[in-house]
């Protein structure tokens, strides 16, 4: 049966940082907001925590291809109780 659960996505390892460096943006604040989150959400997301699809559309787009999101996250899989 298929399920109605959002898509969630997590940052692949070192992809914050990349991103950082190649948008030469100097702040946790700057990156904070080019992602669309603010601080605390940053200091989440870099933990694992998973983020909407429509961040992760976002952050490709912002990243030069709204259709390679696989370059900066890994889909989270749906767990099965």
């Amino acid at each position: 049966m298929a399920s109605n659960t959002p898509l969630r996505y997590t940052f692949r390892p070192g992809a914050l940082d990349a991103i950082q460096r190649s948008r030469n943006l100097a702040t946790e604040e700057q990156l904070a907001l080019f992602i669309g989150t603010n601080l605390d959400g940053l200091s989440k997301i870099r933990a694992g925590w998973p983020v909407t699809a429509e961040i992760a559309l976002r952050v490709a787009a912002l990243q030069g291809d709204k259709n390679y999101i696989g370059a900066w996250f890994d889909q989270v899989e749906e767990t099965v109780a």
